[in-house]
């Protein structure tokens, strides 16, 4: 007699196996051809389909449901925007400068040491070439195929109609969408130049005189040739790849401009270089009028390029050369919210290079037009909320860095930056009383998350750097600690000690920063438990990152390594919390108990790679505290003071 399957093995063959599979589909299908008393049944369970699944589906998949939550979190999170912007102040440049037609081009043949190159066209070509091959062997392939089956044949017959109707449709709305687009390029454009195209030779000869003098009439020319180094690659029928065929040519307008042009218009103002106020005083002065068409051009197409580029290294160094430009973008508030749209992005982008230079210059453009602050604000806030969704060992580290530039641009104003802080951090406390009231599970998932975390630790660094100076923020510092021991009371147990010690360290920073004592040591102990694992039950070791978890995974909770991270890790947290108050008067009371739990702990573990570390903090711990203990009774003034004088 066949030994009797499991319960286990019954609900694998009911579910996988061929007649649990074919029972599968057609229960399937007699659901699909169920239809409503009003006939709309399969209408919606098309439109259900549309919508990425049933209900009940949304029900059954958690990462379904953990990608609403946080979309909604998010959302909740974020700072209301205003997208309604100025009138634009550089429609005036949208087209070419008018050029001296005294300026000469030279062609590549007037120089032999100018090699002319065509790098575009000849990866086009060769491109080009890949494709006609391609075509052919499929062509090849489809032909055989319809001699071998002439049902395919007369299925292709059938449908060559439809597809032909189709892809002249396509057709025609791509060429009614390219003219229009070419009609708004054209109408923009004033007096454009010829079509010559623009060597090595000739802006070298432009550069020279630009440089000799800057009141030359080359500048117009070098302009409307930057402004087609910025358009370059957009459109391969445009003027700027008819006029820009050399890459070399390209490099060498951009580098030039970027680096020269803030010298040239000083020097076209009468400034010098380090006065800043002065350059701003002057916008309505006739100098600024006279050269007010030059600076608009180069401000709005050097917009358009750091717009349109995608390698970081290239928009770092155009950033770092745009940054000594930032007093010109400050006349003009549009613009400038324009650019700053355009940094925050690039600041947010993870290449850490291309975050700093953003940073630098939308700290630049801030202190020059302090109206943009608001904005400024609301954009990097919401930036770093979509920036620090997912956390790993990969972007801890730009993501920290996010969050230091954001605390020290809300610092420039810690009025407005107050406010935006307590409105923020009452959010918190609005979803913190929810998923206390219902402990559900989507509530919870809504405090379990990066974003929720990674909200307090930005407004727990604010007050720490600037508590001291401010007063007012004394309202914001207890509702952030209230919100730390609310989330380390409704998340308990050992899964979530990665978390807690999160909040570990949060609670020392604040600490450090008011000189306030809170019992971090009870974060840390009410999840940090050690129990003996049988060697047939422990899980195959791996490298434990606590610091992009929050929630460990069950199959880790078994390893040896987890537990090893574990203890080390609340070691370093407990250091820092007993150094803090090392030479407080109450030391010996602050230390009592940690130093039983401590010692638990030591006689639990049976790994000598811990025993080690814990008897070394309790040795020294534990002297600490007799020399606290031994100086408090032969002190001379009254046990309410702070600071044990040895």
């Amino acid at each position: 007699m066949a030994k009797k399957l499991g319960k286990k093995a019954r609900k694998f063959a009911h579910k996988h196996l061929q007649g649990g599979a074919k029972r599968s589909r057609k229960l399937r299908s007699q659901f699909n051809r169920r239809t409503r008393k009003d006939g709309k049944g399969r209408e919606d369970d098309n439109r259900l389909d549309g919508d990425g699944g049933s209900e009940e589906t949304r029900r059954n998949d958690p990462t379904m449901n953990m990608n609403d939550d946080v979309a909604t979190l998010a959302n909740c999170l974020e700072f209301p925007e205003d997208e309604n912007e100025l009138d634009g102040d550089l429609s005036d440049s949208d087209g070419y400068l008018s050029e001296d037609l005294e300026c000469v081009y030279y062609s590549d043949s007037d120089d032999d040491n100018v090699m002319k190159e065509c790098i575009v066209q000849d990866d086009l070509d060769e491109q080009n070439n890949e494709m006609r091959l391609a075509v052919k062997k499929q062509k090849k392939k489809l032909k055989k195929l319809l001699d071998k089956d002439p049902k395919f044949a007369n299925f292709l017959e059938k449908w060559q109609l439809e597809l032909v109707n189709y892809e002249s449709k396509e057709d025609s709305d791509e060429q009614d969408e390219m003219d229009s687009v070419d009609n708004g390029v054209n109408s923009g454009d004033k007096d454009p130049p010829s079509d010559k195209i623009l060597t090595s030779k000739t802006i070298s000869e432009w550069c020279q005189l630009v440089l000799d003098e800057p009141k030359a009439p080359a500048l117009r020319n070098l302009l409307n040739a930057f402004r087609d180094a910025c358009q370059f690659g957009l459109n391969s029928n445009s003027l700027s790849m008819q006029r820009l065929q050399s890459t070399e040519v390209f490099y060498q307008i951009i580098s030039f401009v970027l680096s020269k042009a803030d010298n040239i218009f000083r020097a076209l103002l009468e400034i010098s270089d380090d006065d800043k106020g002065k350059l701003m005083n002057q916008r309505n002065g006739k100098k600024w009028q006279d050269i007010e068409p030059l600076i608009k051009s180069y401000l709005r197409n050097s917009l358009d390029l750091i717009s349109q580029l995608t390698d970081n290294q290239i928009l770092t160094y155009v950033l770092t050369r745009l940054r000594t430009s930032a007093v010109y973008f400050s006349a003009y508030p549009s613009t400038s919210r324009r650019l700053l749209k355009i940094l925050i992005r690039l600041w947010a982008s993870g290449d850490q290079n291309l975050s700093l230079s953003s940073f630098l210059m939308i700290r630049e453009v801030v202190s020059l037009l302090p109206d943009c602050l608001d904005f400024c604000l609301t954009k990097t806030y919401n930036a770093y909320l979509s920036s620090s969704k997912i956390v790993d060992n990969r972007n801890i580290e730009n993501i920290d860095f996010i969050l230091n530039c954001l605390v020290e641009l809300y610092s420039l104003d810690i009025q407005k930056a107050g406010e935006r802080a307590v409105i923020s951090v009452g959010q918190l406390s609005a979803i913190l009383r929810q998923a206390s009231k219902t402990k559900g599970k989507e509530d919870l998932l809504k405090i379990d998350n990066w974003q929720y975390i990674n909200c307090i630790n930005l407004w727990v660094r604010f007050i720490c750097v600037n508590y001291k100076d401010c007063h007012n923020l004394h309202l914001l510092f207890s509702s952030v600690v209230q919100i730390i021991r609310g989330v380390a009371h409704l998340l308990p147990g050992m899964r979530y000690l990665p978390l807690r010690l999160k909040l570990a360290h949060m609670l020392n920073e604040l600490s450090n920063c008011s000189q306030m004592f809170f019992p971090v040591p009870s974060l840390i102990f009410g999840s940090l438990e050690f129990r003996e694992i049988p060697p047939k039950e422990q899980t195959e070791k791996g490298k434990t990152h606590f610091s992009s978890l929050l929630k460990v995974p069950r199959n880790m909770l078994k390893s040896r390594d987890f537990q090893e991270q574990c203890v080390l890790s609340a070691i370093e947290v407990l250091s820092a919390h007993f150094f803090q108050w090392s030479y407080h008067v109450s030391f010996p009371e602050v230390a009592t108990i940690p130093l039983i739990l401590l010692k638990r702990l030591q006689e639990q573990t049976t790994i000598e790679s811990l025993r080690r570390p814990l008897k070394r903090m309790i040795d020294q711990v534990s002297e600490n505290r007799d020399f606290v203990q031994r100086k408090r009774e032969v002190v001379s003034f009254s046990s309410d003071q702070h600071i044990v004088r040895g």
